[in-house]
């Protein structure tokens, strides 16, 4: 086995290994156990507590709101017995993982805990959620920008893409006019929670100006004139308008001037950021795809250019994408610890892998609140570059 195919290797089980912690971190973190017996009664305290969150279980009868002080029959703990904001003052002010804890029949903090007295151990776990998270759903949204503007741009690039005047001043001004409508006056009415709803909002807001926009001037003949539409141009426009601001400060800028930030929006701003990459490389890929034999075999057999579009050419580009979308996952775990770190963008109450750095700047002397989290952070983004090279 060759030496850069072991690294691959590793890469991949690394990364699969955070993604299992982060779909189990309430199963290996949590001061509930997994089953207990209380009176009797067996009771699945973790995932009953899911339940409660979906709406599909009523609380326990007694409530139980310290199971430490609880008088079981028995119970199943987690291999961590802490949560990540849990505090456990016999055990604050930053205790070392080697120093003497006083625990009691409790499991020692066996990567030390912080100010607090919280778990470090747990606050890694809970991290991982975060930075998996992150990674992935600024991944996603990114590929929901870049994939289709870049596609587009790269295919049919500036006089391939023709439809008649009222389609594009439609799309355009109506677009654009039912996007401020709801920013304008329909948020004004919706909590900063309802940020789904709001983006669905937005969308059906677009499309109602524009559809509305494109009757009427469907209505005035001049405007059935087919005109093409420099596609490529105005892509290029906008990957460097996102290029030439520095990204780090607009991020910053942006989440600072949101009352309520939370980590979806910060995934949002960043995934928002991160497009062009993803949209540059697929229009590169697209120039060479577009002039292929079987590209051009399907347009001459009478394959509807969208179809072509969809069907053969951007199958074909999404081997080389994968690249990109590796080192996109690391640079977004990269961006979200920094803000952490700093201290922006992210709930208070939110342990991350970058707020856990943030309180070794602090208290120097605590060096395990800043070699884990580094470690960690240093693995998985070397993990997410290794995926990303070819070959």
């Amino acid at each position: 086995m060759k030496k850069g195919d072991r690294a691959r290797k590793l890469a991949i089980f690394w990364l699969v290994g955070l993604l299992l912690v982060a779909l189990g971190a309430d199963f290996l973190a949590n001061d509930r156990p997994l089953i207990a017996s209380v009176n009797g009664e067996t009771r699945f305290p973790v995932l009953h507590q899911y339940g409660r969150v979906l709406g599909w279980a009523e609380a326990y009868r007694p409530v139980v709101r310290n199971w430490y002080r609880t008088e079981t029959d028995w119970a199943v703990w987690p291999p961590v017995p802490y949560s990540a904001g849990a505090s456990d003052l016999k055990n604050s002010g930053y205790r070392s993982p080697f120093a003497a804890q006083n625990t009691g029949p409790r499991a020692r903090h066996y990567l030390g805990t912080d100010q607090l007295g919280r778990d470090v151990l747990a606050g890694l776990i809970a991290g991982t959620r975060v930075a998996v998270f992150v990674g992935f759903g600024a991944l996603i949204i990114s590929l929901l920008l870049g994939v289709p503007l870049g596609g587009i741009a790269g295919y049919f690039g500036n006089d391939r893409l023709r439809a008649p005047r009222y389609h594009w001043w439609g799309w355009g001004l109506g677009g654009l006019f039912g996007v401020l409508y709801a920013f304008l006056c329909l948020f004004p009415f919706f909590q900063a929670e309802s940020i789904f709803f709001c983006m669905l909002l937005t969308v059906v807001s677009c499309c109602c100006g524009a559809l509305l926009l494109r009757g009427l001037l469907w209505c005035i003949p001049p405007m059935h004139q087919p005109v093409r539409l420099p596609a490529d141009s105005i892509f290029l426009q906008g990957v460097e308008l996102f290029v030439n601001i520095p990204g780090l400060v607009l991020l910053i800028a942006l989440i600072a001037i949101i009352d309520r930030p939370s980590l979806f929006i910060v995934v949002v701003v960043i995934g928002v950021l991160r497009w062009p990459s993803i949209g540059r490389f697929l229009r590169a890929e697209l120039l060479r795809i577009r002039s292929l034999p079987y590209i051009e075999a399907a347009r001459i057999g009478g394959i509807g250019r969208w179809r072509v579009l969809f069907g053969h050419a951007l199958p074909n580009a999404f081997g080389p994408l994968i690249v990109v979308c590796s080192f996109g996952v690391g640079g977004a775990i990269l961006l979200e610890a920094f803000l952490s770190f700093l201290g922006i963008g992210i709930p208070a109450d939110q342990v991350t892998w970058g707020s856990l750095l943030r309180q070794s700047r602090a208290y120097p002397a605590a060096w395990w609140m800043a070699l884990f989290p580094g470690i960690l952070l240093t693995l998985t983004v070397l993990a997410a570059n290794l995926m990303g090279e070819r070959k």
